[in-house]
């Protein structure tokens, strides 16, 4: 029977140690050991590293329900406050638009005129259409949607009525550039105001003037 075995030349009378002696050797038992150590402190670093960041993680992504749902409710509460600022900025401009035309109405009517509404018209109701064979009933149309109507009175004075006044009135209105660059002159009419039974004594008789003002298009 033969024995294989190395010499180590770079060391005369030392027998060369083979890779299982390494392990299995006399000092394979400290090797073993030095290993074991080394790979747990390996471990223990790794886990130091990975273990907070994977903690984190875990938080982040069980908050993402919460964080949609607080996202959810800014967006309606942004979306009230859109509206709401909105709703401001429409009434501000028509707040400064009916302050336009009432110094455009306080500079042009004459002083024979006393002003008693200014409004603009609703839109229409829109009414159901007549069965077929029945006529639509007829009657006087309402006003436009965006129609300006304009009341005052003027007392009755004798002479002819104050068209003169009105008309003075009318055309100052036209040409205002707050009132003429939106409306145009669509009707006006004079008419009594009450019967003379219903006036009180010693008040004279007042005339009724109607004006109506169309919305251009836009």
């Amino acid at each position: 029977m033969s024995t294989r075995f190395s010499i180590d030349l770079a060391h005369p009378g030392h027998v060369a140690d083979t890779w299982q002696d390494w392990f299995i050797g006399p000092q394979g038992r400290r090797r073993w050991v030095i290993a074991a150590a080394g790979c747990g402190v390996v471990l223990v670093v790794i886990i130091a590293l990975i273990l907070p960041t994977r903690i984190r993680l875990s938080t982040d992504v069980s908050a993402i329900p919460k964080l949609r749902a607080d996202l959810a409710s800014l967006e309606g509460n942004l979306n009230v406050i859109r509206a709401d600022l909105q709703a401001l900025a429409l009434e501000a401009k028509r707040q400064v638009r009916w302050a336009e035309m009432l110094n455009a109405f306080r500079q042009q009517i004459p002083a024979t005129l006393k002003l008693q509404k200014v409004e603009v018209a609703a839109a229409p109701a829109t009414s159901a259409p007549a069965p077929s064979g029945q006529a639509q009933p007829v009657g006087a149309p309402p006003p436009g949607a965006g129609d300006l109507r304009i009341e005052a009175v003027t007392p009755l004075r004798p002479g002819p009525p104050p068209l003169i006044e009105i008309a003075q009135f009318m055309g100052g209105l036209m040409k205002d550039p707050t009132v003429g660059r939106r409306y145009q002159l669509k009707s006006w009419e004079i008419k009594q105001a009450a019967a003379a039974g219903s006036q009180a004594t010693g008040e004279r008789e007042q005339l009724l003037v109607l004006i109506v003002l169309s919305e251009k298009p836009r």
